[in-house]
């Protein structure tokens, strides 16, 4: 049986919370905590069940959602926390872009920068880049 277990909030330069996840300990930004915990949870079951390509097909989805593409295989070669991290952040920047009001999660380091925000203009709906790859 796996215990996940949120703890005090660490008096780091950036505000963020403890949470313990198989054995490791995990600073996650502050506020996130339980979704951290969800998103672990749901990528064990994942696993656990043998549905682990449902799992990363979702990934894909949610990063697709805000502009960052990948593959099935290359987000079945993410370590858990980088995972977790991609899901809490791609469906918070998913509601907040819904016009939730919403605290927003830190951008994260491992993201290339910008996120493909559309066709050039005069390129016409359909035409243009995809998005933006996720090495």
């Amino acid at each position: 049986m796996t215990t996940i277990v949120l703890g005090q909030r660490s008096m780091l330069k950036r505000r963020s919370t403890t949470i313990r996840v198989l054995g490791a300990t995990w600073q996650v930004p502050r506020g996130f905590g339980r979704a951290y915990v969800r998103a672990v949870a749901d990528d064990l079951s994942c696993t656990h069940l043998g549905r682990s390509e449902e799992a990363d097909a979702a990934i894909v989805d949610l990063l697709a959602l805000v502009g960052y593409a990948t593959t099935p295989v290359q987000v079945a070669l993410w370590d858990l926390p980088r995972r977790v991290e991609a899901v809490v952040w791609a469906g918070t920047e998913v509601l907040r872009a819904s016009d939730n009001p919403i605290q927003r999660h830190p951008a994260l380091a491992w993201l290339p920068d910008p996120p493909w925000q559309g066709p050039p203009p005069g390129e016409g709906t359909f035409s243009g880049p995809t998005g933006t790859l996720v090495r």
